[in-house]
């Protein structure tokens, strides 16, 4: 999910995408696109632990190709960690969405 989705995913809410859609799906979906954003923001800060730590152990060296692979496999681990509960930014975001949806200041 790109960067600037959180920023489109609630213009989709207040430009009442969504408002053909019952309560409880109005919610997962907001939840779904908070989630996302969650494990996009936890993969940052994975990357950024990450940054100075050689990618391969044996010889202790670095390049693109393995970087590439660390970079999915932390991407991977967000998307995890989001799923068992993250760092509670999702609960947040996704009510302020759902506030957009109903007409409410944000």
């Amino acid at each position: 999910m790109e960067a600037n989705s959180l920023s489109s995913a609630a213009s989709a809410f207040a430009s009442k995408t969504y408002a053909g859609m019952d309560r409880d799906a109005v919610a997962k979906k907001a939840h779904a696109v908070a989630a996302d954003f969650e494990a996009v923001y936890v993969a940052d800060a994975f990357k950024a632990m990450f940054k100075d730590i050689s990618v391969d152990p044996l010889t202790g060296t670095s390049n693109t190709s393995n970087e590439t692979w660390r970079d999915m496999l932390l991407d991977q681990y967000a998307q995890d960690f989001v799923k068992k509960g993250g760092i509670g930014l999702a609960d947040g975001i996704a009510a302020e969405l759902i506030k957009i949806q109903e007409g409410r200041a944000a």
